[in-house]
């Protein structure tokens, strides 16, 4: 997986939002507007989400990594945002678990196959505590910036 994945203008830090469903309309209207998704993104990310939850309960906080099919995607992406504050965001795999997420990695893909590799880089990286520390830790969009990219796994 390439580190160009990340681009610093997707890097979001802070972003004030109440729920999910501000979170996706915000971040959705971010992607489209610099090219990175069709404006069908945002519906079938929000039905894919409400069929197949994606919040992971890591320590020491939840995250979440919402996706969608690649046809609705122009150019891969992982779009890194720290919210404000947590929302709720329903568990992977247990729809009846609901967790506090405030790390969200939506993720846009063009090829099919090129969400496996990705999501075990991602997955391997938010299970070292290090990578989540420095996470919680920034104090500023290029500092997450700079953790995010720093990802252990990624092909410059």
């Amino acid at each position: 997986m390439q580190r160009d994945l990340i681009q610093r203008e997707l890097v979001q830090f802070g972003l004030d939002v109440d729920d999910q469903e501000e979170f996706f309309d915000q971040v959705v209207a971010q992607l489209v507007e610099l090219g990175y998704a069709k404006p069908s993104f945002l519906e079938a990310l929000k039905a894919r989400e409400a069929e197949y939850p994606t919040a992971l309960p890591t320590q020491p906080e939840a995250i979440a990594i919402p996706h969608a099919d690649p046809e609705h995607v122009i150019r891969p992406f992982i779009a890194a945002v720290r919210l404000k504050n947590p929302i709720e965001w329903n568990e992977m795999g247990n729809n009846e678990s609901v967790l506090s997420v405030r790390f969200v990695f939506t993720l846009g893909f063009t090829r099919t196959d090129g969400h496996v590799k990705l999501l075990q880089v991602l997955l391997n990286n938010i299970q070292d505590s290090r990578f989540m520390e420095a996470l919680a830790g920034a104090t500023s969009a290029d500092e997450y910036y700079a953790s995010v990219h720093g990802m252990r796994g990624l092909e410059d």
